[in-house]
């Protein structure tokens, strides 16, 4: 017996789901972008194919019987399977895309100039990058992935997945260093006004600062290192995002690098078990980065 006999039109189930759902002629006929005669008719042969009444009308109004109740959320149910199964293949041999939140100056230093290894490394994906620090909202931002320091209180469903411990220190360019002839109460310290405590916090934590000299402050870390590279003074440098150019002989660490007592993780809203692309770029992340891993 063919499949074909004993099924309803599919067009009539799709005009009867809707008016279902919404218990409307109306608002289906909206929604579907049909007349309100089209979906009438959609209803009326379904219910000549049954044999029985789907709805009840009562004064204008529709309402789904017992039988048309359960008719109508299985079609739902199943209409929506479809459409997920429409966008599967659609997207076949599509590139998977994953958006990744990073901190701003960790972007700009570290992550974006690899987003071309990246592509090449882990197959099949397109990184949509986006800067921001702090605290974040992945589900209604629509992000996959945020890279983040342990600084601040993440909600308890997300998933933390640990990647490189923070190590910072101060960095100047070597001319620098030699003019003021090391001498740290004189120098020009570079702030920042989203880390204005980098500095008490080396201090503490690394060694005593007695400072007499000036100070400059920039809106954002990522320009206090430039300025550094400039010449202008000497800032707090994490070791992740000034290596290069220690490497490259425009900056120094006099000091070192120094655990700052934070950790940069991955957030993720589901964890990751190892299957995926989501966990093939974390797996990437921790390859990748360098510096000390995160204990934790």
């Amino acid at each position: 017996m063919s499949l074909r006999r004993e099924l309803p039109p599919m067009g009539a189930l799709v005009g009867f789901e809707a008016a279902g759902r919404l218990e409307s002629i109306t608002l289906a006929a909206r929604e579907l972008n049909l007349t309100h005669g089209a979906v009438s008719r959609s209803v009326q042969q379904l219910e000549q194919f049954f044999g029985f009444p789907l709805f009840e009308r009562r004064n204008r109004r529709i309402f789904l019987t017992r039988k048309g109740r359960l008719l109508s959320g299985r079609l739902t149910d199943l209409l929506q399977q479809l459409g997920a199964v429409v966008d599967t293949v659609r997207q076949e041999g599509e590139d998977e895309v994953l958006v990744l939140s990073c901190e701003p100056t960790l972007s700009m230093r570290w992550l974006m100039p690899r987003l071309a290894e990246i592509d090449r490394d882990v197959r099949d994906t397109t990184v949509q990058l986006r800067t921001a620090g702090g605290g974040i909202d992945l589900a209604k931002q629509g992000v996959d992935l945020a890279i983040r320091r342990s600084d601040f209180q993440w909600p308890e469903h997300y998933h933390a997945t640990p990647l490189v411990r923070e190590m910072v220190g101060p960095v100047c360019h070597p001319d620098y260093w030699a003019r003021v002839k090391g001498d740290m109460g004189q120098v020009t310290l570079l702030h920042t006004k989203t880390r204005p405590d980098a500095w008490r916090d080396w201090s503490r934590n690394a060694q005593p600062l007695q400072h007499n000299g000036r100070e400059r402050v920039f809106d954002h870390f990522y320009f206090s290192l430039q300025a550094a590279v400039a010449g202008l003074g000497i800032a707090i440098g994490p070791s992740l995002m000034v290596q290069e150019d220690i490497d490259a002989g425009h900056l120094i660490a006099p000091f070192g690098f120094d655990y700052s007592g934070c950790d940069y993780v991955a957030l993720s809203l589901r964890p990751l078990d190892g299957r995926g692309k989501l966990a093939e770029l974390v797996e990437w992340l921790k390859t990748h980065i360098p510096g000390e891993a995160e204990a934790c």
